[in-house]
């Protein structure tokens, strides 16, 4: 059980912490600052918090026959990737190699890393198309990406993911 005098201090130090966090937020041009007291507790994610890199940038896979693989590459909201650094290679792959990936054209940016590049902001579908004898059966697909945050301008590392895939 609590004491009173204790219940009372914490109020207090409750209270002061409101007044100095409202204080602050009033003299503070962040966006996030506006929010005082309940920005504190809150546990969802902020605009200006960055993801991890998996949910950041996703990648699914599909196998479409026996010559064809599709990817569909998706940045988050607010997150970009870059054409130039899709790649998509195989390894574990006894007579499968990759004939051609095909990759729509992106928007250009002028980026402050890169400088003049290609982007993509919204899902984006790799057309990969193999070449491989009649007892392929299994292959690994290693995709590597990379992209950024749109406002904060942070760059995330190379991204790569391996994928096990079954041939028909």
């Amino acid at each position: 059980m609590l004491k009173p005098s204790l219940i009372a201090a914490s109020l207090l130090a409750l209270a002061a912490l409101s007044a100095t966090t409202t204080a602050h937020a009033q003299q503070s041009s962040s966006p996030n600052a506006s929010k005082g007291l309940g920005s504190l507790f809150s546990s969802g994610p902020k605009e200006d918090d960055l993801l991890e890199p998996d949910k950041a940038f996703t990648i699914k896979t599909t196998v479409k026959g026996a010559h064809a693989v599709q990817a569909v590459l998706t940045p988050a909201s607010g997150y970009y990737m870059y054409r130039e650094r899709i790649r998509f290679a195989l390894k574990d792959a006894p007579g499968v190699t990759i004939k051609s990936v095909k990759l729509p054209a992106g928007e250009i940016k002028q980026d402050p890393t890169f400088g003049k590049t290609e982007i993509y902001k919204e899902p984006v579908l790799a057309e990969i198309v193999l070449e491989r004898t009649p007892q392929a059966r299994n292959a690994t697909l290693v995709a590597g990406y990379q992209g950024c945050h749109e406002k904060l301008g942070v760059c995330y590392p190379p991204i790569e993911k391996t994928i096990k895939l079954v041939l028909p």
